[in-house]
């Protein structure tokens, strides 16, 4: 059979003006070369360097090209390396009148192939070796060969030369694949670093390096360079009805709408549309030269994102908070304007109709506010800072007090309170409404102890409970435990919740107010009347009492419609068998028409004021009944019921 694959050959360039010396280069680099005994381990050496690309007998095949000028070897070399076949070694002679000396051609030769040997021919040694490598770099591709030269030596330089020629090729084609790996790599992890895997939209990081750009630029040129920051509203309520498929796919197409107007419609180089937390937008939009031009863009982000999206086969109408920040007026620098931008689009998150939010430094102030008081909060409950004031209770018929509602107080170190307005919704952004419930539970109980301990008591204590804690599974056995310890009945101690509280997750709250019932504690419905759809859900649940909300009590005596309210929900509340109390009462004028109503209990200042545990304790041993409250009577005596 014949061998189809064809040998690689060493393509070597002899140069010498001299023909018969020509000759002896082809004759001692041709096949049919035979070196005497004395030499064998010639082909050996060949054999090592080249392995497959000798022949039978272990002889190197080199393809030998030849030209008599530096001229011609310079055009010989420049077009083999233009058709890709580039010569692995340059035999020059040095002296080669009248034409171009050796060492003129190799700087050229090497300027025109960086990785050919370059061998030198001479009968002297008139050129300095040391300064060879640095005349024609690099030193380890230029060689001196002395003539009169034996042919052995000169193949044995051959083979040598072109199996370096051949490794240097593989090493350079190893690296060069090293390289575009390495690239490859590079990229894929600056995608990774730097874009959404899910709308392959730019993630913060970039978005961080872009608006820092646009800034530059925006430094020396005209114009405002606008952030806005979208958040998507109850988009985890659309993972968890239609499932998280659908949630990619929404956040997919939010992705595609933005990038389409503002990204390809109005120029790639205009604006920058990215992903900026989980269900997070940002558009940073450079140039833009009036406050209409800001206002105008972020009106457009609004209507864009809460026009209809299709997502399997439903049209969902979306609702978006933005927050809008821009340089040079909320700060010089991309972190900055973000996170001024952030700080608007939070505060539109927390705004009933979720409406466009422009920063103001405003903001700043109360971010740093809620920022120190999160650290003083933390020592606040730790060292016995947050305490319960107790606002005691009336019956409406037999003026006795009926029950008393802890409320929380914050008093710091210099006298002053922190309203509970301020720091109950804290407690629940930082996590640790569990342990303010828990600091409250243990002090309500060690003060119900102690008046025990005083005298015959019980009145019943009306506790607070957040939507975290009918998170809590743990809620029975912490108050059974809290109960326990300080020997106290459990009939002394109810949980108050508002409607909405309990509306947000009524398969949550059922089974844990069934447990906390059958264990004893009263359930108290706060706030009734602000809640939507309450009826259908009172008689599931195990109520003892509601408490009609206080905005309903401050328009009592102003409104007929108001008084008609009060007086369907005194009807709903007695028709099911419950007590009705209602908060906030401030004025007799309230206190007669609820008693005419037919409300069983009041609270408010009319009453009394919360107050500490010892003030309570005073109060209540000076609460003296009178005979002034009768049934169907409206004489209220006032310094009787505020005694």
């Amino acid at each position: 059979m014949f061998d189809l694959e064809p040998k690689i050959s060493n393509r070597v360039l002899v140069v010498d003006d001299d023909a018969m010396l020509i000759n002896e280069y082809v004759r001692c680099l041709g096949e049919d070369f035979e070196p005497d005994v004395a030499t064998t381990t010639l082909g050996d050496l060949e054999k090592v360097l080249f392995g497959e690309d000798t022949d039978e007998r272990g002889a190197a095949s080199f393809e030998v090209h030849s030209r008599n000028q530096g001229e011609a070897a310079v055009e010989a070399v420049k077009l083999a390396t233009l058709k890709g076949e580039p010569f692995a070694i340059v035999f020059l002679d040095i002296r080669m009148p009248p034409g171009m000396d050796g060492l003129e051609a190799a700087k050229q030769i090497r300027a025109l192939d960086e990785h050919v040997n370059i061998v030198l021919v001479t009968g002297s040694l008139s050129a300095d070796p040391d300064n060879l490598g640095k005349e024609i770099p690099p030193a380890d591709k230029i060689f001196f060969f002395k003539k009169p030269f034996h042919a052995v030596e000169c193949r044995q330089l051959a083979a040598a030369l072109c199996g370096k020629w051949h490794a240097d090729a593989a090493l350079r084609h190893a690296n060069e694949d090293l390289e575009r790996r390495v690239e490859a790599r590079t990229a894929a992890l600056h995608k990774l670093a730097y874009y959404d895997p899910v709308t392959r939209l730019p993630n913060q990081l970039l978005l961080l390096e872009e608006l820092q750009g646009f800034i530059q630029k925006a430094e020396k040129e005209e114009g405002d360079t606008v952030a806005v920051l979208l958040d998507i509203d109850r988009f985890s309520f659309i993972n968890e009805t239609m499932g998280f498929d659908a949630g990619t796919e929404l956040l997919r197409s939010i992705a595609n709408r933005l990038s389409r107007t503002y990204c390809e419609e109005t120029g790639s180089d205009k604006a920058i549309v990215g992903r900026f937390g989980s269900d997070e937008f940002a558009v940073l939009m450079p140039g833009v030269d009036s406050d209409s031009g800001i206002s105008e863009l972020a009106e457009d982000v609004k209507q864009l994102v809460e026009e209809p999206f299709l997502i399997n086969g439903r049209d969902l109408f979306l609702k978006a908070s933005i927050g809008v920040a821009w340089h040079p007026v909320h700060g010089r620098d991309a972190r900055s304007v973000f996170r001024c931008a952030e700080a608007a689009l939070h505060r539109s998150m927390r705004s009933l109709d979720h409406a466009i939010t422009y920063y103001h430094s405003e903001m700043r102030f109360r971010a740093r506010h809620k920022f120190d008081l999160e650290a003083e909060f933390r020592y606040a409950i730790d060292s016995g800072q947050i305490t319960p004031y107790y606002q005691p209770q009336q019956s409406t018929t037999s003026g006795d007090l009926t029950g008393i509602e802890a409320l929380a107080r914050w008093i710091r170190p210099d006298g002053t309170l922190v309203p509970p307005s301020d720091f109950v919704p804290l407690s629940e952004e930082m996590g640790i409404s569990d342990v303010l419930f828990e600091t409250i539970m243990n002090k309500v109980v060690s003060d119900v102890a102690a008046w025990r301990r005083q005298g015959d008591w019980d009145v019943p204590v009306s506790v607070n409970l957040s939507a975290h804690q009918l998170r809590n599974r743990d809620l029975v056995s912490l108050i059974r435990g809290i109960l326990e310890r300080a020997q106290v009945g459990r009939e002394l101690i109810n949980l108050e919740l508002t409607e909405t509280v309990l509306l947000e997750d009524l398969t949550i709250a059922q089974p844990v107010l069934n447990d906390l019932s059958a264990y004893g504690v009263g359930i108290h419905i706060d706030d009734f009347g602000t809640g939507y759809s309450s009826l259908s859900y009172l008689a599931q649940l195990p109520v003892q009492t509601l408490k009609i909300d206080q905005s309903f009590i401050a328009k009592l005596t102003d409104s007929d419609t108001t008084t008609r309210v009060v007086e369907a929900i005194i009807a709903l509340g007695k028709a099911m068998g419950l007590e009705v109390v209602a908060e906030g009462v401030e004025t007799d004028q309230q206190y007669a028409v609820l008693r005419r109503l037919g409300c069983d209990v009041v609270q408010g200042y009319f009453i009394a004021r919360p107050m500490p545990a010892d003030q309570l304790l005073i109060w209540s041993n000076g609460y003296v009944d009178t005979q002034s409250i009768k049934h169907g009577s409206t004489v209220i005596d006032i310094d009787k019921v505020r005694k």
